[in-house]
């Protein structure tokens, strides 16, 4: 959840210092903050926090996840205080979906919170809009999976489940795409070893760019089966909405609110067995995959794209001006 380096807490007081001085000369009329969800991130926001807090400047504060609210209940009475104090006259406060607004409620008065969908760039969605009026390549079939290869983003729980997927199908294959050199990412490589799975499953690092976008046209279901106690609205599940693939997943953090009920197929925490039998309903079912995969690319351009993104930002920033804290007149009327 976070640890203490030199070198970061330097920059950190570098940074604040700088702050500070934009604030006595600048006094500017909002400070947006993203926030973080860890002890010392948090503190190290606060020194960005308590000084606008003190200058009585107003502040929108965006939270990307969704464990501020354990956080604070797990806190001690002082860090408590340090964080209601700078939360405190918040103008807006923004969170990821409806049912993270609790994740406030010690924090800012209700009324302030709005909800601002993630976003990502177009490029993704442009490149496999077409993805169902062609047929697709030959099998074997492909499940990928796109995040931080550490255990509660459930890839572990994936793999255990490919040997009883593979009970009942062959012609598949299984990806992990993402930062593999964590303990448990070296692990799940021996793992595979031991099983003999190596003609099944490819571990291939982190990608971006076109070598993302072309593993995302290359495959058939995106399975992510978190159960990251930080997670908030998984950008790589954004991506495979865009990309017009069923999901595979858990009702974790905002992922509901984002999928509803026929974009995903959901399945218990750290249960492998659900996850291959789940999988093998998915496998087994071409116009399924696609039902969900085009409910997704329809929810994306309705919600996530960086456009969508960025009006609510912007709208929000407005409503933030216009209350009568600020001593800014309202220029645009959400």
């Amino acid at each position: 959840m976070g640890h203490l380096e030199l070198r970061n807490a330097g920059l950190a007081l570098y940074h604040g210092t700088q702050f500070l001085w934009l604030l006595l000369r600048k006094r500017p009329v909002l400070v947006y903050m993203p926030v973080s969800e860890s002890r010392l991130g948090f503190v190290r926001d606060s020194l960005f926090l308590v000084p606008r807090r003190l200058r009585r400047i107003p502040v929108v504060l965006h939270l990307h996840g969704g464990y501020l609210d354990i956080l604070y209940a797990e806190s001690g009475l002082v860090f408590q205080w340090l964080m209601r104090f700078c939360f405190s006259q918040a103008a807006r406060a923004i969170v990821l979906s409806d049912s993270f607004r609790g994740k406030l409620a010690n924090l800012v008065e209700g009324d302030r919170v709005r909800v601002v969908y993630n976003g990502i760039p177009p490029a993704i969605y442009e490149a496999c809009e077409n993805r169902y009026r062609s047929a697709r390549g030959p099998s074997p079939k492909t499940v990928l999976f796109l995040g931080g290869l550490i255990e509660s983003k459930g890839f572990f729980d994936l793999l255990r489940s490919v040997p009883l997927v593979l009970e009942q199908m062959r012609d598949v294959r299984f990806v992990f795409v993402g930062d593999n050199s964590f303990p448990e990412a070296e692990r799940a490589m021996e793992w595979v070893k031991q099983h003999s799975l190596n003609s099944y499953v490819n571990f291939l690092g982190p990608r971006s760019g076109d070598e993302k976008i072309r593993i995302f046209q290359e495959s058939d279901i995106f399975a992510f089966p978190t159960w990251y106690p930080l997670e908030g609205q998984p950008v790589a599940m954004i991506e495979a909405m865009a990309a017009g693939l069923p999901v595979l997943t858990t009702r974790h953090a905002t992922i509901p609110d984002i999928l509803g009920e026929d974009g995903a197929v959901y399945v218990s925490k750290r249960d492998p067995a659900d996850v291959a039998a789940k999988l093998l309903q998915l496998l087994n079912n071409e116009s399924l995959r696609k039902c969900m995969g085009q409910k997704n690319q329809s929810r994306f351009l309705q919600h996530h794209t960086a456009d969508k993104f960025a009006e609510g930002v912007v709208r929000v920033l407005y409503q933030a001006l216009c209350l009568p804290s600020s001593s800014v007149d309202c220029v645009v009327r959400p």
